[in-house]
């Protein structure tokens, strides 16, 4: 008696491959989609992190008789510019200039039985508008001559912007 034999049908090695290279791809293309925001919205703060952008013209930075960083920004951006706050290597530092930013003023406050002062924050309306140049003067750090330090300015919209600078220096 003979045994039929069925042939099975299989997919040959070069198309094999070519499907796994075209699902490799394909599942490359959706996780570069997912991971770089292309997915979703532009949001207003994205817009305009887009059009802020901010250069250091010039610093300097004084370490005697105590540390003192002044900066001379330039918005080179389409959008107005505003400094929420400012990092000395990783560490928030006190800073007050003309590029649009928070301060703290002193408010008293008097009642029947007392009068008492307190800071209350207040934000200024001073913004750095375009291709315009504004001086930040940062302090209350500590630095060593010679030694480089990073700078990050933080705006109001989310931009960061990142600078080094040598104390004792002038750049």
């Amino acid at each position: 008696m003979k045994i039929q034999q069925r042939r099975r049908a299989a997919v040959s090695p070069i198309v094999a491959t070519l499907l796994l290279i075209a699902i490799s791809v394909a599942l490359g293309v959706v996780v570069y989609v997912f991971t770089s925001g292309l997915a979703g919205s532009l949001t207003n703060a994205h817009v305009n992190q887009l059009t802020e952008q901010v250069s250091l013209d010039a610093y300097n930075f004084q370490v005697s008789p105590h540390n003192y960083l002044t900066m001379y920004l330039r918005n080179t951006g389409t959008g107005s510019v505003s400094v929420s706050a400012v990092y000395f290597n990783g560490v928030a530092a006190q800073f007050f200039g003309t590029c649009g930013y928070l301060v703290s003023t002193a408010t008293t406050v008097t009642t029947a039985t007392s009068s008492s002062t307190a800071l209350a924050a207040t934000t200024t309306t001073a913004t750095e508008t375009a291709q315009q140049t504004c001086q930040l003067n940062v302090f209350g750090m500590t630095a060593s001559a010679g030694t480089s330090y990073q700078v990050t300015i933080a705006t109001v919209d989310g931009g960061k912007f990142i600078f080094n600078v040598v104390a004792g220096q002038t750049g």
